[in-house]
């Protein structure tokens, strides 16, 4: 912890050093995974994480059927599926892992606010 750390946190009243300490630590990463499930976008959230499960099950049974398969044509549907279905896995999951740096930004954001209103108040000080 800096200097600076320190004189906010001397300058903060007692619950907004709780808010401070609570948004200023680092969280481990399924704290920020169970995270995403909480407030307006849980159940898009949610609906992501069960399209992510089908699409991977989609993508092993299609890979399995394109080794299975004896016809040309089939091991090519077979192939396009399995590829499609792990494209669409891809997108979902670079998609969540913006989720989670959106609520990292937003999270340093509002430390930040917490700072800046800490400055204010000892700026108004006489």
């Amino acid at each position: 912890m800096t200097d600076l750390d320190q004189a906010i946190r001397e300058s903060l009243s007692s619950e907004d050093t709780e808010l401070f300490d609570r948004l200023g630590a680092d969280q481990a990463l399924h704290r920020q995974v169970l995270a995403t499930f909480e407030g307006q976008l849980r159940w898009f959230n949610t609906a992501g994480w069960i399209a992510g499960f089908v699409l991977f099950g989609v993508a092993g049974v299609s890979a399995w059927r394109f080794v299975q398969a004896q016809e040309l044509g089939d091991m090519l549907r077979w192939a396009a599926a399995s590829a499609l279905a792990f494209a669409g896995l891809a997108l979902i999951k670079v998609w969540f892992w913006l989720e989670l740096q959106k609520n990292a930004i937003v999270r340093e954001v509002k430390r930040l606010e917490v700072q800046v209103a800490s400055l204010a108040a000892q700026l108004r000080r006489p």
